[in-house]
């Protein structure tokens, strides 16, 4: 019967008196170790005045208020800094603000590469080919514009003409255009490679050794120059410009694209499609503007190249900018260190993605900076071709920046983030 009372008593009568006082008396707004040290010991003499009386600094009880007080203030620094990230104005860490800018649907951009066109100042090849005269110009060195030899230009032509791919020769460009202005042609060389025609090589600009890459130049469908799609065994284009300012001219010759990094890929399986599918590219400094995605064949080679959208709503590609046809898309989608995510569909605005898969991306220098033409002078670089007779021979060009290139840029800062997204 006495337990029974007691346990009533507390329970009901008593217990819930107690704890209404104990929260009146309490300061919820005591966060550091000095404050809630205080605070603690104000309220053991306010509630507990006959049970707890012995406040010298020597007393074991006063350690475990301390230990106390330490615990509350790291939990409440560890709450305070967790609530902080979920707002992008208080926002520290990049992870956090890269996700509050895309819950805003705004697009974070990562570093720019460095990219621009590198003029042929001289060409040899090991081919045995002649000129109008009946001069052999094999491994002979012919140089563009050259005022010491009044027959430069028609054995520059014909040395190119001989490492042309299918029926090219000059004058009859596989396209042409007028890009900025200018008359441009795209020629292809009758390259061997069996991988992506890419061609590296490094330089030292501002005082820092950086990779560079000539990469497969083209023009089609579009009003600017850029970079083919990276296919293994593709014929590498390179390009010729006149600008009617004559052969001495900085925008007059054959010219080859070139980009600041490094092409890599990676191959990943998906399985078991789903909707909203995402799969992470965990290299650091992919740039801005060069990733591709294929999917693979049972061989391993590539099939249908994947359209990327510029950005997506929500979780996932939700819309087709490009055709109501086309259901092959994906988004890039941004990290910390420049890393992405592969941001596929839902499976109803466009397919989800099932199987093999590569995707080629550039990792570049996360940096501003300028490229000037003494950053670029005489660049020689060497590739395999057949002629229109099968024989296999060897080119050797070399080239040089004739103009300044400022396109290189850092990935947009967390302050630009926070401005920009919210607007």
């Amino acid at each position: 019967m006495a337990t029974t009372d007691r346990q009533n008593s507390l329970l009901i009568s008593q217990d819930w008196q107690k704890i209404y006082r104990s929260f009146q008396q309490a300061d919820f707004k005591s966060y550091d170790f000095d404050t809630i040290r205080r605070t603690m010991i104000q309220y053991l003499r306010n509630n507990y005045p006959e049970d707890f009386n012995d406040y010298i600094e020597s007393s074991e009880y006063l350690a475990l208020i301390d230990l106390i007080a330490y615990l509350g203030q790291n939990l409440s620094f560890r709450i305070d800094l967790n609530s902080r990230e979920n707002f992008i104005d208080t926002a520290e860490r990049r992870d956090s603000i890269l996700r509050l800018a895309r819950l805003l649907s705004y697009v974070p951009k990562r570093n720019n590469a460095a990219s621009g066109l590198l003029k042929i100042t001289s060409i040899s090849t090991t081919e045995s080919v002649t000129d109008s005269n009946g001069v052999d110009l094999s491994n002979q060195l012919i140089s563009w514009n050259d005022p010491t030899n009044s027959n430069w230009f028609e054995q520059f032509i014909a040395v190119l003409n001989s490492s042309l791919s299918g029926t090219q020769k000059f004058g009859a460009p596989a396209i042409r255009d007028v890009i900025g202005g200018v008359n441009t042609h795209q020629y292809k060389f009758a390259t061997t490679n069996s991988g992506v025609p890419v061609f590296q090589f490094t330089r030292t600009v501002n005082s820092q050794p950086m990779p560079f890459e000539l990469v497969s130049a083209t023009f089609r469908n579009q009003d600017y120059i850029y970079e083919e799609s990276p296919i293994p065994g593709n014929r590498f284009g390179f390009l010729y410009r006149a600008d009617g300012n004559g052969n001495q001219s900085a925008n007059t010759g054959f010219f080859m694209l070139f980009k600041q990094g490094e092409l890599g890929f990676t191959e990943f399986n998906v399985s078991d499609p789903s909707p909203n599918t995402i799969v992470s590219i965990n290299k650091n400094n992919v740039n801005n503007n060069d990733v591709w995605l294929y999917d693979l064949t049972d061989t391993g080679t590539l099939d249908n190249l994947w359209t990327k959208v510029p950005a997506v709503t929500g979780n996932n590609v939700i819309y087709n900018s490009v055709s109501e046809t086309v259901r092959k898309l994906y988004s890039v989608s941004t990290r910390a260190n420049d890393q992405i995510d592969l941001v596929f569909a839902d499976g109803v605005f466009a397919d989800n993605p099932k199987g093999l898969f590569r995707s080629y991306y550039r990792s570049s220098v996360n940096g501003t900076f300028t490229v000037r033409p003494r950053d670029m002078k005489n660049i020689s670089t060497s590739f395999e071709y057949i002629n229109s007779n099968g024989q296999l021979n060897t080119m050797t060009v070399t080239m040089s920046l004739e103009v300044t290139i400022d396109n290189a840029t850092a990935t947009e800062s967390n302050t630009d983030i926070k401005t920009k997204a919210p607007q």
